[in-house]
């Protein structure tokens, strides 16, 4: 029985570290969430800021050139906050992913758990009848004894 015990003990042991390891990648994967939505946050600050002296610039005379080159400028942002908003679609599935394994594996180890402990409430409950039976068995031979020896 402590064999048994031992083995799903171990067992047990096993998938609290794969559970842990899930644990890891999803705090590694919210931490990658945020880090790309600061950068979002930041890159439509920049284009804020861009399209307000885009806009403002009408006191002053630009060529066509300067003002396709801020056009360019905004279109680049455009991009950059698209492909942003593609990376934190990315990353939130990512998540997603993690999270359903990451309940999978916390199902497995409470499955587990359960099992051994069961293991474990099995083999006090299988002790304490071979102790009890011991004892037993010594008040048998000690009663035997007391009434041998008054009989004498």
């Amino acid at each position: 029985m402590h064999q048994r015990i031992g083995r799903f003990s171990r067992i047990l042991k096993l998938r609290e570290n794969y559970r842990e390891t899930e644990q890891t990648l999803l705090a590694a994967e919210r931490r990658e969430e945020q880090h790309v939505l600061d950068q979002l946050f930041s890159l439509e600050g920049e284009k804020s800021q861009a399209m307000e002296n885009f806009c403002s610039d009408t006191t002053q005379t630009l060529s066509c050139t300067e003002l396709w080159f801020q056009r360019q400028f905004i279109a680049s942002l455009d991009d950059h906050i698209d492909a942003g908003k593609e990376s934190l679609y990315d990353v939130r599935q990512r998540i997603a992913g993690t999270e359903a394994r990451l309940v999978e594996r916390h199902r497995d180890v409470k499955v587990m758990e359960t099992y051994v402990d069961g293991l474990k409430a099995e083999a006090r409950r299988i002790g304490f009848e071979t102790e009890q039976l011991e004892l037993d068995d010594i008040a048998m031979m000690r009663f035997s004894r007391m009434r041998q020896g008054g009989e004498l």
